[in-house]
């Protein structure tokens, strides 16, 4: 069976993949029941639009419980709704609620596409997502997972999604059997692909260069002092298992920009009550696990939903707020005066000023891009450069509150206007091509997890990018920064042990002996010890030594070929339009193709359609302009590509580049026996 996980690099075109493959399994009658499961927002229109006007598959979507109750009313009372469906489009985010999973557990698929599939793996919390993933992967006979990032960091995570593949690949602890799992994954990166008669290669090299924020000058003053508070602060309440968490978001944001931090402390400082009575110890202990199940999810995935942020910063908040009531301190309040005094000196954001002008010195028109993981520090951000010297340009802001025309016009203004500066939160991390303008992109702060990293660099290096897309991340040596930099390294090499290949996410790495450091370990409750750390883990990456085609690939290209050519001698209709004819009724296939002087050898999609039509309609068919259709033809093909539902008509030289041998009209000039 085919049950693949596509963990092609970010850009490498994994939707056309899936295509392919689902335009194969047609062809050869293996699926007729597709249903494509992915996240809600842009990625289903591009999957809608991709499916219809590259492969001609017209799919229904079921998005929403308007358009499951249409598709219910439409049909006889208890009929399952997804049975009505043959080629279906849904999100998980809906296909995970409890009524819509009990339809799909209810229906069969011959195949089941699902798209950002490292959004279903299995967590120490159990998920929505999971379970749908689980019951698709049972109710489906082919499977692909789609992904650039399958791996977190956690081998049990990346064994969770092989077992939707097949159970018998894990050992049940989080691991594998063995290495049988790898010719379920097919994973090539940029760097593997050639043009097939130059030998050259398609995608620009990717240019990854980490920066220090300089924080050791007399004018840096006010943020040492702020940073040291903040660490005699945090740090003690950190050993505390009640709130500790909580205050891990402080240090965070504060590495982030000093706006983000002060937005959090501001609000803490609102919610203490002095009259209030202390909260009820369940309370306190029920908010300490939705804080670990938030930071599960936020180092998993590097980053929430604007929806997620907010109500693990409501959470965060009022756990810090009740921790304050139960031990009064007046230390926030100093900690709020120095970060006032810091506000005007943020490094991060004079450093990300800095960057932009060393830019525009080589490329003056150059458009950038700009991720952070907080709204805060996204207003700061365009607050400061708005009044940065030497910085022109509009500069655009997009997050997860805007709604999805706002971020479609202003990624479309971005990918068609020259100058312009961009500042998006995660909101634009997945699923969007902004390569066309753009090949600069900064990340002013870190996620805690590389996959972030990467999806976000995947908005500007893909194919048809004609710049080497230049990647830059700001970090604060000395730091709790500096912590999850080596945090995020550690993740890195230990998806590159499983994985084998992986792409230049981080461009640094480190001593592997620091590995294991925890992610708080190296903060002291003595300010003194900031910005002077005892050793420097983290050191250059040797790019020489790393073979851009290594043995590895290769092997995997060797197994790739073995398999394309034990499916072709098994397939049930291999040879289809090939010299052998059609497996079934392959008599009757080459004598329509000879009737209509096509060779079945090399057959002529658009001209054996037309002399099906003619021998259909027994009319004359024009051999330029619109081509009349059969009426028995027209079912199932409105919104096609070329195709005039009101005349019953499909414009040739339109549809010539488009038919391959899964298209419907390909399909209806068969003869019968042959469906």
């Amino acid at each position: 069976r085919v049950r693949l996980l596509l963990a092609d690099g970010v850009g490498l075109g994994k939707t056309i993949q899936a295509g392919l493959i689902a335009s194969e399994l047609i062809a050869r009658r293996r699926a007729h029941r597709i249903l494509i499961a992915a996240p809600s927002g842009p990625l289903l229109t591009q999957w809608r639009h991709e499916m219809r006007d590259r492969f001609a598959q017209s799919f229904t979507p079921i998005t929403s419980a308007a358009e499951l109750w249409d598709l219910r009313c439409a049909h006889p009372s208890g009929a399952n709704p997804f049975d009505r469906v043959a080629l279906c489009l849904t999100s998980l985010d809906f296909a995970k609620q409890d009524h819509v999973l009990e339809e799909l557990d209810r229906s069969t698929w011959d195949l089941v596409i699902i798209d950002e599939a490292h959004h279903c793996a299995a967590n120490a919390e159990p998920s929505h997502r999971r379970r749908l993933a689980e019951v698709l992967a049972r109710r489906s006979d082919a499977l692909l997972l789609l992904t650039a990032t399958p791996h977190d960091g956690h081998d049990a995570h990346f064994a969770s999604l092989i077992a939707l593949l097949d159970p018998s690949l894990v050992d049940g602890l989080g691991g594998f059997s063995g290495r049988d799992y790898r010719r379920h994954v097919i994973r090539r990166l940029k760097s593997h692909i050639r043009d097939p008669a130059t030998g050259a290669h398609l995608f620009r090299p990717r240019i990854v260069q980490p920066i220090k924020v300089d924080v050791n000058g007399p004018e840096h003053e006010p943020i040492r002092a702020f940073h040291r508070a903040l660490s005699a602060f945090a740090v003690p309440r950190l050993r505390r298992s009640g709130d500790g968490l909580a205050f891990v978001s402080l240090l965070k944001r504060s590495v982030s920009t000093i706006a983000a931090c002060l937005a959090t402390l501001r609000v803490v400082l609102d919610r203490l009550d002095p009259t209030a009575s202390p909260e009820p110890r369940a309370a306190i202990a029920e908010r300490s696990r939705a804080l670990r199940a938030w930071r599960r999810r936020a180092t998993r995935f590097g980053g929430l939903s604007a929806a997620d942020e907010a109500s693990q910063q409501a959470i965060e908040i009022e756990s810090m707020a009740e921790s304050l009531r139960a031990r009064p301190d007046p230390a926030p309040s100093a900690l709020l005066a120095l970060g006032l005094a810091a506000l005007a000196h943020d490094p991060k954001l004079a450093t990300l000023a800095q960057e932009i002008r060393l830019i525009r010195l080589d490329h003056p028109r150059a458009n950038i891009l700009i991720y952070t993981e907080y709204t805060a520090s996204q207003a700061a951000a365009a607050d400061a450069l708005s009044n940065a010297m030497g910085i022109a340009g509009p500069i655009l802001t997009i997050g997860g509150q805007d709604t999805d025309i706002a971020r479609a016009t202003a990624a479309e203004n971005f990918s068609s206007r020259d100058q312009q500066i961009l500042i998006s939160t995660d909101a634009l991390a997945e699923g969007l091509n902004l390569h066309r303008h753009c090949h600069h992109l900064i990340h002013l702060d870190l996620p805690y997890n590389p996959n972030r990293l990467e999806q976000r660099n995947g908005r500007i290096d893909r194919y048809g990018q004609r710049h080497d897309p230049e990647i830059r991340y700001l970090y604060i040596p000395g730091t709790f920064e500096e912590n999850l930099l080596l945090h995020l390294i550690a993740k890195y090499e230990k998806a590159r042990a499983v994985l084998d290949v992986m792409p230049d996410t981080i461009g640094l790495t480190a001593n592997p002996d620091d590995y294991g450091k925890p992610l708080t370990g190296g903060l002291s409750e003595d300010p003194a010890d900031l910005f002077k750390p005892d050793h420097d883990p983290i050191r250059s990456l040797d790019r020489a030594a790393a073979d851009t085609s290594p043995e590895t690939v290769a092997a995997l290209l060797r197994d790739i070929d073995r398999a394309y050519e034990a499916f072709d001698r098994m397939a049930l209709s291999h040879g289809w339009f090939g010299a052998q004819g059609f497996n079934a009724g392959r008599a009757a296939l080459t004598d329509a193709m000879r009737a209509t002087t096509i060779n079945p050898a090399t057959p002529d999609l658009a001209a054996f359609v037309r002399g099906a039509i003619a021998a259909h309609t027994g009319a004359q068919v024009p051999e330029h302009g619109p081509i009349p259709l059969p009426k028995p033809w027209l079912t199932g093909l409105a919104e096609l590509p070329g195709i005039d539902m009101a005349r019953a008509t499909f414009t040739d030289d339109i549809n010539a580049s488009l038919l391959n041998r899964s298209h419907p009209l390909v399909i209806r000039a068969l003869p019968l026996n042959t469906w």
